[in-house]
């Protein structure tokens, strides 16, 4: 009994590590701006997904990112949502960005 209790706890594990980012992907919502949101069980994973997505976007255009705003909210899931501007290398917004983060109540 131990040993199936093991093996059904190993699998189920092994399911959970192995799940995929859930992601909007890449949407516009005005002039060189952009969101992108993405949830998962693990919050860093999450949140690394949206980065990496907002930046690799932006570098295919050949800009710069800049994120503007950041949202994290916290179900069973992790969920990241970040707003972001494209900017042209050498843009002064990128010298000193701010920006907001809003971290959601459970």
């Amino acid at each position: 009994m131990k040993i199936i209790a093991l093996i059904l706890g190993l699998s189920s594990v092994a399911l959970v590590s192995g799940c995929a980012v859930k992601t909007s992907g890449v949407k516009k919502v005005g002039p060189d701006t952009y969101t992108v949101s993405a949830d998962h069980l693990n919050a860093s994973t999450a949140k690394a997904s949206v980065l990496d997505q907002a930046g690799a976007y932006c570098a295919n255009l050949g800009q710069e990112v800049l994120v503007t705003k950041t949202l994290k909210r916290q179900k069973v899931k992790y969920f990241y949502d970040v707003t972001f501007l494209c900017l042209e290398k050498g843009d002064p917004r990128l010298v000193s960005p701010e920006y907001e983060t809003t971290v959601e109540p459970r």
